[in-house]
C-alpha cells in the first residue's frame, strides 16, 4: 500500500511539473476575455484581437498552424458572414432626429420601404398597406429586458451565415423602439423614418493548430479538441466578457496545447477555437464541413464548454457523449482526488448537446465528447467576468484533458 501511494504521489508530481501554472492560465484568460477584446463578437475587431492572441500563443508554444489557405499554412480559417448595416438610419419624433443605435431602436424585419409615414403599432395589430413601414412598441417583457431584446435581434439577428443565404426583403420593414422612445409614441401615430441599409461582408475566423503525434502508426489519426472563442460582444456601455462562456474552455484548451507541445501524444491532436457558436454554432458547422484532415482520420472530438465559474452547478468535470469514452475519461481523472467526475451518455443528453458545438460533429457521425462543469447564474450577462473564474479548477481540468489526450482510448 505504501509503495502504491509513493507511485501515485510521483505520478501526480510529474503531471504537476508539466502543467501550466495558475499565473499562466490567468494571463491567457486576460488575453482572451479582458475588456480589450470587447466581448469577442464574431467578425468584429475584439474577436479578431482574441483570435490573434490565441494564434500567437499556439505559435510561441510550438503548435503548428492547422489550416491551409491558398496553399499557405495559417492558424486562421476564414468563415463567411454578412452584417446588416443600418448606419445613417434616422427616426424623427417631434422634429428631433434619433440615429440608429441599440439604445434607440433596432430593426426587427428588413423589408422594402415606400414613400409615406411609418405607423406606430404593437405586435399583432393590422397595418395599412400604404404605410412605409412599421414602428413596434415593445411589450412589457421586452421593455423590462430591453438589453436581452437587443442581444437577440441586434447581435444575433443582424449577422448572417453566408451559406444559409439572406432572406429576401419582400415585406414591410419593421423597427422596434426602445422603452425610452416608446414613452413619446402612441399606437396609430405616424412617424417619418429615413431607412438606410447595406449588407456588409464580414469574416469570422476559427483558430486552428496542430500537434503532431509521435507514433508513426497512429500519427495520421487525429483527436480534435475545440472550444468557442466568440461571445456576445459590447452593447452600449456593457461588455459581455464571456469569461466562463467560453473563455474558460479556450484557456483550458490552450493550456493543454502548450503541455502537448512539450510532451506530444501518440496521436495527432488538432486544436480548434470556434467563432459563431453564439450564432447557432456556425463556426463549428463551417469547420465540420471544411475539416483540415479527412474525416475518416478523426478518432473523436472533445468540446470544452463553461468549465471554470466559481458559481458552477457541478464542482468537478462532467462528460457528455459517446459511452465508449467513459473509461478513458474516468481513468484520466482518477488521480485527482479533489475532482468529482460524472459521465452521461449521448442519448440521455441530446437536448443539451444540441446547443453546443458538439452537435456540429454529431451531425457528421463523428464520435464526440463534451466536457463542462454545469450551468451558472451569470450566463449571458455582463457579470460573466474574469473575477468569476476558479483558476485552480481550470488547472485541474487541464490535467484531466492532457491525461485523456495521452491515453490509448
Amino acid at each position: 500500500m505504501k509503495k502504491y501511494l509513493i507511485i501515485l504521489i510521483l505520478a501526480i508530481n510529474i503531471l504537476e511539473s508539466k502543467s501550466q501554472s495558475v499565473g499562466t492560465l490567468k494571463k491567457d484568460m486576460y488575453g482572451i476575455a479582458s475588456d480589450a477584446t470587447e466581448g469577442r463578437f464574431t467578425a468584429f475587431p475584439g474577436y479578431l484581437k482574441a483570435a490573434k492572441y490565441v494564434a500567437s500563443q499556439l505559435k510561441a508554444s510550438g503548435i503548428k498552424p492547422g489550416w491551409k489557405e491558398r496553399n499557405k499554412l495559417t492558424y486562421l480559417q476564414p468563415v463567411p458572414f454578412s452584417w446588416d448595416n443600418y448606419s445613417g438610419t434616422t427616426l424623427i419624433i417631434n422634429g428631433k432626429p434619433y440615429l440608429h443605435s441599440p439604445k434607440n431602436y433596432i430593426v426587427i424585419q428588413r423589408g422594402i420601404t415606400g414613400p409615406g409615414k411609418w405607423v406606430v403599432t404593437t405586435s399583432g395589430d393590422s397595418v395599412n398597406d400604404k404605410s412605409a413601414g412599421v414602428l413596434l412598441l415593445p411589450n412589457k417583457e421586452q421593455a423590462n429586458n430591453w438589453e436581452t431584446t437587443v442581444i437577440r435581434q441586434y447581435r444575433f439577428g443582424y449577422m448572417h451565415y453566408r451559406p444559409d443565404g439572406i432572406k429576401a426583403a419582400n415585406s414591410l420593414p419593421s423597427i422596434m423602439v426602445s422603452p425610452l422612445l416608446a414613452k413619446m409614441l402612441a399606437t396609430g401615430d405616424s412617424i417619418t423614418v429615413k431607412l438606410k441599409y447595406r449588407s456588409e461582408d464580414k469574416t469570422g475566423y476559427n483558430v486552428i493548430g496542430k500537434a503532431l503525434g509521435t507514433n508513426l502508426k497512429m500519427a495520421h489519426r487525429a483527436i480534435l479538441v475545440g472550444a468557442h472563442l466568440d461571445h456576445i460582444g459590447r452593447i452600449g456601455n456593457h461588455i459581455y466578457n464571456g469569461a466562463n462562456d467560453d473563455a474558460s474552455g479556450c484557456v483550458t484548451e490552450l493550456s493543454a496545447a502548450k503541455m502537448l507541445a512539450a510532451h506530444p501524444a501518440k496521436r495527432t491532436v488538432i486544436f480548434a477555437f470556434f467563432c459563431g457558436e453564439e450564432l447557432n454554432l456556425k463556426g463549428s458547422h463551417w469547420f465540420a464541413d471544411h475539416l483540415p484532415v479527412p474525416q475518416k482520420d478523426i478518432v473523436m472530438t472533445i468540446n470544452l464548454e463553461q468549465l471554470g465559474s466559481k458559481h458552477r452547478s457541478f464542482k468537478g468535470v462532467w462528460a457528455l457523449g459517446d459511452p465508449q469514452f467513459k473509461t478513458a475519461f474516468m481513468n484520466a481523472g482518477k488521480n485527482f482526488t479533489t475532482l468529482n467526475l460524472q459521465f452521461s451518455a449521448t442519448d440521455s443528453v441530446k437536448e443539451v448537446l444540441r446547443n453546443t458545438d458538439t452537435y456540429s460533429f454529431i451531425n457528421k457521425q463523428i464520435p464526440s465528447l463534451l466536457l463542462g462543469s454545469g450551468g451558472f447564474d451569470e450566463h449571458h450577462t455582463p457579470q460573466d467576468k474574469i473575477s468569476l473564474i476558479d483558476f485552480p479548477h481550470l488547472r485541474r481540468a487541464t490535467h484531466l484533458l492532457y491525461t485523456f489526450l495521452q491515453s490509448d482510448l
